[in-house]
């Protein structure tokens, strides 16, 4: 009986096996060229609050990390540092981080810091509409060195001194009086005379005398004085300038030895800080203007007018150590937005939020910024202020 034949099963053609790996590849390059050309589109930077719940007068760092090369734009400040800032909401706010992302994309994130209300203002002050004083003098804030500081100076000075120097006489918007002591060897003047022109005002002199502790409410024409101890640390120094120049003196000389060339790095020394805020304060030599304060606190203010531009400066310093809370001003009609600049105590000191601690140079370290705050309808502005602080206000008029 005949027989079939068994069957075997058909063998795959050479070519397919061969060609499908080269399949599977094609299919997964085709993948990948599809994933590249849909690129990640970033616009939720991580934002975030730290606290995000404050007391008033406490201070909040909003930080984020945002792509290389984005150019962001934080509201609430006028400068936008890389990826940190410090802010002193005197109540609930919301913060938003805007801009480009280097696609293209716009980024935008929020994140609300909440502030637990005082039950009262440390403070309330109105300040006038019109001057009431005279105007701070030209070449007010100046700089004593006697012959021993000068003497360290003449081995050890450079262009970051020099740049020290610069800094109090471009914040000021005027003069510097370099006062050197008479016994002074005569090449000690060239370590100030190398300074551009005009930018520094050299007296040769035994010193002025110290400056009196009490308001001097008669004082000699052109008197000038020099402060000797008590105005070490930064708060006391731009206290001590502000009262002698609302007082009505014509200069007050600090002593020389400004940078402290025995730290390594180099290190400006604390009352430094406080010429500049002074400096900021003064700058075209303002027109005081009149100021009513209610406090139980052992805050200050001060306030001048730029005859120029019009524009108000307030000073504000609380010097209690554990005192913190807002101050509550009213503004004069036409002023309803205030830049605030902070001098803060903390180590490293920090004036705008930069400070001069690594600085080789004499230029300060970080990005200068300063909050921005809106006063409400009645044009009442709520400023908060944190312990053994100073505040300084820029309020510009507002466009007719």
């Amino acid at each position: 009986m005949p027989t079939s034949p068994p069957q075997r099963n058909a063998a795959p053609r050479p070519t397919a096996l061969r060609a499908l790996p080269w399949m599977l590849a094609a299919t997964a390059l085709l993948a990948g060229c599809q994933h590249l050309a849909v690129p990640l589109v970033y616009t939720t930077p991580a934002l975030s609050a730290e606290p995000r719940q404050i007391q008033a007068g406490q201070s909040a760092r909003l930080s984020w990390d945002a792509p290389l090369g984005s150019s962001l734009r934080m509201s609430g400040v006028t400068a936008t540092p890389p990826g940190a800032v410090l802010v002193r909401p005197a109540q609930t706010t919301t913060y938003t981080l805007t801009g480009p992302a280097p696609s293209g994309a716009d980024i935008s994130a929020s994140v609300t810091v909440e502030v637990e209300p005082a039950d009262a203002p440390l403070a309330r002050l109105r300040i006038g509409d019109q001057p009431a004083g005279g105007s701070i003098a030209p070449g007010f804030l100046g700089l004593a060195y006697d012959a021993a500081q000068l003497q360290r100076l003449m081995g050890t000075v450079d262009a970051s001194h020099h740049q020290l120097l610069r800094n109090l006489q471009n914040y000021g918007g005027g003069p510097l009086a370099i006062r050197l002591d008479s016994k002074a060897p005569p090449q000690a003047r060239k370590l100030f005379t190398d300074l551009p022109a005009g930018s520094v005002k050299l007296e040769t002199a035994q010193g002025a005398g110290d400056c009196p502790a009490e308001r001097v409410y008669a004082p000699k024409a052109g008197l000038r004085c020099t402060l000797g101890q008590g105005t070490e640390t930064a708060l006391a120094t731009a206290d001590r300038l502000l009262d002698y120049a609302q007082w009505g003196l014509a200069g007050v000389n600090l002593p020389g030895g400004i940078w402290n060339t025995a730290n390594t790095p180099p290190s400006v020394e604390p009352r430094y800080y406080g010429m500049l805020f002074f400096a900021q304060f003064a700058g075209a030599q303002g027109q005081w203007l009149p100021t009513q304060l209610e406090s139980t606190t052992r805050i200050k203010t001060w306030a001048v007018r730029d005859a120029r531009s019009q524009t108000v400066r307030v000073a504000v310093i609380n010097p209690d150590a554990d005192t913190a809370g807002t101050v509550a001003l009213q503004l004069p009609q036409g002023l309803r937005q205030a830049v605030v600049t902070r001098l803060t105590t903390a180590d490293p000191l920090r004036l705008a939020g930069q400070t001069f601690d690594g600085s080789r140079d004499g230029r300060p370290v970080g990005t200068a910024y300063g909050e921005i705050l809106d006063a409400d309808s009645e044009g009442q502005l709520l400023l908060a202020m944190s312990a053994n602080s100073a505040a300084l206000l820029t309020l510009t008029p507002s466009a007719p």
